[in-house]
């Protein structure tokens, strides 16, 4: 007699359990997924640096040339770069880099630097200086004239003969569900101007997404095309400056107007 008393409330408890079951196991399988993520993504912030410094080294050498630095970039992010296996539509998985055989196999599918089925490279280099508005006039511009490195123009001559360039390096988040969950949290800064009642022109919000996804000034950039896809990409960035050791030349390098790179809370 008691234990048919006590059924029903046996059933209520295991009822009340999956429900606080169902609540919470998500969130601790996010907890799992997130930080196995972040740890991916901080690994990935350290050898950006490395990359940086890596590729400015390569460019102060070879007149700044942009295909130098990105190839320099890329043999230090190789270890952690990912790939598909089975075409475009395979899965995508982080082969690791534990011998020089494996990493020649690695470099000869990666080094034309372009993500499979996106138009973003693995590792993109930017110029941030020295700037047309630094440096001016011929085809060379040497590094070690005395002329140009007068102290009369004060701190900006120094400029004028360091390289300085900003690493990207397009991170493709693996990890699933977290991949989804950080990509979004990461666009939701585009929140606040919504949560004040503020509507963007549409020309004004294409600027705005292009600059903070690298994308262009104009049109969806690819980061949200690769959403779209169910391919969830963060860029992670990081510069770094080196005294040139060799003459720029203004028809082989893509020496910018002005500084373009991205910086912190700059948008």
């Amino acid at each position: 007699m008691r234990g048919r008393m006590l059924s029903p409330l046996l059933k209520k408890q295991s009822g009340q359990a999956a429900v606080e079951s169902a609540i919470v196991l998500p969130l601790f399988v996010f907890l799992i997924l997130g930080t196995l993520q972040l740890g991916l993504m901080h690994q990935a912030r350290l050898l950006t640096k490395y990359a940086a410094y890596k590729a400015v080294r390569a460019g102060s050498l070879h007149s700044a040339k942009v295909k130098e630095m990105e190839a320099a970039a890329l043999a230090v992010l190789l270890p952690i770069l990912s790939a598909r296996s089975g075409g475009p539509k395979g899965a995508e998985y982080v082969r690791p880099v534990g011998s020089g055989q494996e990493f020649t196999e690695k470099w000869n599918e990666m080094r034309n630097n372009q993500m499979q089925g996106i138009g973003l490279k693995y590792a993109e280099v930017t110029i941030c200086g020295p700037s047309k508005e630094e440096i001016s006039g011929g085809e060379e511009f040497d590094f070690d004239l005395p002329d140009n490195v007068s102290s009369e123009d004060g701190w900006r001559a120094n400029h004028r003969t360091k390289l300085r360039i900003q690493v990207t390096l397009n991170f493709r988040l693996v990890v699933p569900f977290a991949d989804w969950v950080i990509y979004q949290s990461a666009r939701a800064r585009e929140i606040p101007m919504m949560l004040r009642m503020g509507k963007l022109k549409d020309e004004e919000k294409q600027k705005t997404q292009g600059r903070k996804f690298g994308g262009a000034a104009t049109g969806e950039s690819p980061y949200e095309t690769a959403a779209g896809q169910g391919i969830y990409i963060m860029p992670i960035r990081a510069t770094y400056n080196m005294r040139m050791q060799s003459s720029i030349f203004m028809n082989q390098a893509p020496i910018p107007e002005k500084n373009e790179c991205v910086l912190p809370f700059s948008y």
